[in-house]
Order: structure tokens, then C-alpha cells, then sequence
């Protein structure tokens, strides 16, 4: 990264390029040890004083199976800013946003925001790209900022990302969000191994999975999405209100217990 006269690093051409042909980066020490410190303590709160919030009837919340017992696990604040002004401060941190619109080639419109904290033996996610695509109006310019809490590793599950395939859709079929892994190459298959400090950022189509966590430890992750001012301003609280219908309607689907967004 080079450095500006206001402080704030900005992305070099090469970061830039590798961006462009990979379609994530990763980015070394960008928050020191301190900052790390009050996220982590953050996210403890949020388990102990929020915790009247965690219920499978909230739409807030998200749970994960876990990979051998079948027991839910309680693993996704989203979103998050509205109970946490640590969050909030980190998504409109100044090196975030610079990064962000050195990629976007312009400003950029705070998306959506969401706390992993996948409890151990939590099951991943299966191959997926974050565009769906047949969402109408949704950003084709979104990609999200990953900052590990916990260090990332293969063992407790990190995101893992396949380059090159950011450039178009891997599957069109509305019915199935999750791909099959014949869909991509195998050898283009990088783990994030981040240390707390560290980032990625990823474009949304780039497809992207996460294995079970096999630790004996949480490993927490905030993930923060964008979109370029260009396509389609703020539209953080219209999609919320678009994804709690949507999440509505999903458990009201699979469950008669009364469901509620608090």
C-alpha cells in the first residue's frame, strides 16, 4: 500500500490489478492490536449483555447445526450497527472505506453488516456466490470486507475463495443459492488465513465456502458489505426491510412459531 498526505494508505496498482484478476485481497496489520482488543471485547458483550436478543424467532439471529451432533448453534448478528456502536465505527473506519472505494473506482454506500462468531463445531457453508441472481436492483458492484476477530485458519473453518470467477454468474437457477463444488477448479482455491489486524475483501461474485469449525474455540468474524455509490445509493435500510420479509417468510415456512425482528 502506498501513503497519502491525509495519512490514510490507499491501494497500489499492483493490489489494484490483483484484485482485478483474482477477485479478492488480502490486507496485512491494518488495524493494531488495540483496535482488535475492543472489537474482541465487543463481541463478547454482545453474547452476555444481548443476550435476550439470541432466539431462533429473531430474525436478527442465525444458527448453524453442528457438523456431528445435529444440535443448533446460535452463530450471526445480523445486522449488528444497531446494538453495537463498536461495529458501526468499524465499518465507516477510514481504512476500510479507502480500500473499499480504490476498488469500487468510487464512493462507496455502506450495504449490509453482519457478526460471525461460529462456536466450535459449527458446519460451514457450501459453495456459494453472495450476488443472487435473480434478486432484482441488488448491487452488482457489492463485495464485503472480512476482519477476523479470532485468527482464521483451516482448522476452525475460515472462508476460503476460488479466483477468477468473479466475472459472471456460476448459476442462474433461483431455486439453488448453493453451487456445486464441480464448479469451480479446485487449484484456484485460496484458505483466508488472517491474523486479527488482517482484512480481505472480496468482490460478490467470487465464490466462496467455509469448512466446519474443528477447534475447541469460536472464530469470530465481522463481515462488512458495500456497494458503489453509483449503483443504487444507500440502500442499506431498504434492504433490510427486503431481507427481514424474505427471512419471514423462510421460517414462517418451515415453522409455526411466531417470528419478530428486535
Amino acid at each position: 500500500m502506498t501513503m497519502t498526505v491525509d495519512g490514510i494508505e490507499k491501494l497500489s496498482n499492483e493490489q489494484l490489478s490483483e484484485y482485478k484478476t483474482n477477485g479478492f485481497l488480502v490486507l496485512r496489520n491494518v488495524f493494531d492490536a488495540d483496535e482488535m482488543r475492543s472489537l474482541l471485547a465487543e463481541s463478547n458483550r454482545l453474547l452476555t449483555e444481548c443476550c435476550e436478543l439470541i432466539s431462533p424467532s429473531n430474525l436478527r439471529c442465525r444458527y448453524m447445526d453442528h457438523c456431528e451432533t445435529g444440535e443448533s448453534l446460535f452463530e450471526v448478528f445480523d445486522p449488528v450497527n444497531d446494538i453495537s456502536p463498536v461495529c458501526k465505527r468499524f465499518c465507516f473506519d477510514p481504512r476500510i472505506l479507502s480500500a473499499v472505494e480504490s476498488l469500487c473506482g468510487e464512493p462507496a454506500c455502506l450495504f449490509k453488516e453482519k457478526l460471525i462468531f461460529k462456536p466450535p463445531g459449527a458446519l460451514g457453508y457450501q459453495l456459494h456466490q453472495d450476488i443472487p441472481s435473480t434478486w432484482e436492483g441488488f448491487p452488482r458492484t457489492f463485495l464485503t470486507v472480512l476482519i477476523p476477530i479470532d485468527a482464521s485458519s483451516v482448522e476452525n473453518g475460515c472462508t476460503e475463495v476460488f479466483s477468477g470467477y468473479h466475472g459472471n454468474f456460476l448459476s442462474t437457477d433461483a431455486s439453488n443459492y448453493m453451487l456445486p463444488d464441480e464448479c469451480v477448479d479446485v487449484k484456484r482455491c485460496t484458505p483466508l488465513i488472517l491474523n486479527p489486524g488482517d482484512i480481505a475483501v472480496f468482490h460478490g461474485l467470487t465464490p466462496h465456502r467455509s469448512a466446519p469449525n474443528r477447534s475447541n474455540q469460536m472464530r469470530r468474524v465481522f463481515y462488512v458489505s458495500f456497494n458503489a455509490l453509483s449503483d443504487g445509493g444507500d440502500q442499506r435500510d431498504f434492504h433490510y426491510g427486503e431481507f427481514r420479509e424474505f427471512m419471514r417468510e423462510h421460517r414462517q415456512s418451515i415453522s409455526s412459531e411466531p417470528v419478530y425482528f428486535k
